[in-house]
């Protein structure tokens, strides 16, 4: 088994390499942006990165160039949409293992997975809290972490609650915006989970007033599918990812303990 990160702004693809890795017996964890791909790399050390070319706040050359300033030994498949000879060269000559086209379908990424890993000689088992973000990640190791969920429905925020705390975290909830601006002046969470659509404020509002007067909180946004575009725009804004409605709970779990993490190796 191997620790792998994928870093694609596109949902679809990072849910669809998500499922495939884990059911090949991969442990898999997915950002949305190169910057945050960089922090992730450095902090968990995977065995395998899967990038996208094209990103938001970082281009895919910019986030290879990070990594291999980090790890020059870093085994980095390219994905991309365009096939580009030239590109191509260009990324296998700055370290990248493999360039890929995401038009050949999931099982060519797995036997290039495969092909890659084969040639990794066998490490010694890494200390605990170095271990990948995701369920079975020590909780000790990302600390409890306190979590404002802030959505209209109340269903959802009695789901999210339940399951936050179930796997120990302090979790608290607000029904709009400006519900949850007044909790994080008091009460400075670590984690907003923020629904887009909203009454009183909608979530980019309630997202650019955070930035503007808690730099520090992390924002993660809740989209609906049709919404991907505006959640996409909210990581200029300074959310830190999205995730979409149904939500996947272990993809957010994963999401949560990787952030944690970062704030606590970055202070």
């Amino acid at each position: 088994m191997a620790k792998i990160l994928i870093i694609d702004d596109d949902g679809i693809v990072r849910d669809a390499l998500t499922v495939f890795l884990t059911r090949a017996g991969h442990e898999a964890a997915a950002v949305v942006d190169g910057t945050n791909g960089l922090l992730v790399f450095k902090n968990y050390h995977p065995d395998l990165v899967i990038l996208d070319r094209d990103l938001p706040s970082l281009s895919g050359s910019e986030v290879l160039a990070g990594i291999m300033a980090a790890d020059p030994a870093a085994r980095v498949i390219i994905l991309t949409g365009y096939d580009n000879p030239e590109d191509a060269g260009k990324y296998l000559k700055s370290g990248a293992a493999s360039f890929l086209s995401k038009a050949d379908g999931l099982s060519n990424v797995l036997a290039e997975i495969e092909r890659l890993l084969g040639a990794l000689p066998k490490a010694p088992a890494a200390p605990e809290e170095s271990g990948f973000p995701g369920g079975n990640l020590p909780l000790s190791a990302a600390g409890g972490g306190r979590i404002l969920i802030v959505d209209d429905d109340d269903s959802i925020r009695a789901v999210l609650s339940r399951f936050l705390i179930a796997e120990g975290y302090s979790a608290f909830s607000a029904a709009d915006g400006k519900a949850a601006l007044d909790f994080v002046e008091k009460e400075k969470p670590d984690i907003v989970l923020l629904d887009i659509y909203m009454p009183v404020m909608n979530g980019v509002e309630v997202l650019k007033e955070l930035r503007e007067k808690r730099p520090e909180v992390d924002v993660l946004m809740i989209t609906g599918n049709a919404d991907e575009e505006v959640a996409r725009e909210c990581l200029k804004d300074g959310a830190f990812d999205y995730i979409a409605k149904p939500v996947n709970l272990a993809a957010l779990n994963t999401l949560i303990r990787a952030r944690l993490l970062v704030r606590k190796k970055t202070g």
